[in-house]
């Protein structure tokens, strides 16, 4: 893992729970996350902010390190329905869509996403069985697994059917081609690892 030390008690952000995850051994793509002051707010209004521009600047000179694409997320969302739109960055001609794409959506909600946090992910070809979704996100084969007591009690398919029911940005044999992911077997060492990493995090 690289990332500058942030402190937090926010569980829900990735800068505390990834630490965590990643001291446990289990495989994870590479990541880098840092802390920004950036103010976002002005590009709401379609305005201009110094530090927000400092921030793509930095954004820009971290990413020389690294090959595209690349997955980049805040500590929050990655806002994958939007896809193309937001956190996969197929090329640095797309980086300024794409972080515009996280700020709207993070600043769209209810109760507005911190934007403190950011993360660049290492981009994983997966078994990608169809697109779907406004931003032709790639639908591939993922689990849930819920503990409790340490235990695996049950797990299921990341994408039920209803997920798909109301969009129309999906192919016409996408029941069929979900019905085969979801009935490909998961193999026991994901339990064996889920309890591994559970017995790192309380609560």
């Amino acid at each position: 893992m690289l990332g500058d030390k942030v402190l937090t008690e926010d569980r829900i952000s990735l800068a505390y729970w990834f630490p965590i995850l990643d001291s446990t051994g289990v495989l994870v793509p590479k990541t880098e996350w840092w802390h920004t002051n950036a103010d976002f707010w002005p590009w709401a209004d379609g305005q201009e902010s110094k530090s927000a521009s400092a921030f793509m600047r930095g954004l820009k000179q971290r990413l020389k390190k690294w090959e595209y694409p690349v997955f980049l997320r805040t500590g929050h969302t990655s806002a994958k329905h939007s896809w193309k739109d937001s956190c996969y960055i197929a090329n640095e001609n797309r980086l300024g869509r794409c972080v515009f794409g996280l700020v709207e959506f993070s600043l769209m909600q209810i109760f507005d996403l911190p934007l403190s946090t950011w993360v660049i992910r290492e981009f994983l070809d997966l078994d990608v069985r169809f697109n779907a979704f406004w931003g032709d996100m790639p639908i591939a084969t993922e689990r849930r697994y819920f503990i409790e007591g340490g235990r695996v009690i049950c797990s299921h398919p990341y994408w039920p059917a209803e997920a798909f029911e109301r969009t129309h940005s999906k192919p016409e044999d996408w029941a069929a081609r979900l019905y085969g992911m979801n009935a490909i077997e998961a193999p026991p060492s994901l339990q064996a690892d889920s309890e591994h990493v559970s017995a790192h995090f309380d609560g």
